[in-house]
C-alpha cells in the first residue's frame, strides 16, 4: 500500500492563498489611496498626478 504525502499539497494551496490575499491587499491599497487622493486634491489633480506617474514610469 502507497500512502499520499499531503503536505505538500496543503502548502501549495496555503502558498496560493496567501498570494491571492497579498495582491488582493495590494490592488485595495491602491484603490483607497487614488479614492483620498481624489477626495483631497480633485478631479484635476488626479489625472495630472496619475499621468505623471505614468510618464514618470517609462
Amino acid at each position: 500500500m502507497t500512502q499520499m504525502d499531503r503536505t505538500s499539497e496543503t502548502e501549495e494551496s496555503s502558498s496560493s492563498r496567501i498570494g491571492l490575499v497579498l495582491l488582493g491587499g495590494g490592488f485595495f491599497a491602491l484603490l483607497l489611496a487614488g479614492l483620498l487622493l481624489w477626495w483631497r486634491e480633485g478631479n484635476r489633480l488626479f489625472t495630472d498626478g496619475l499621468i505623471a506617474a505614468i510618464v514618470a514610469c517609462f
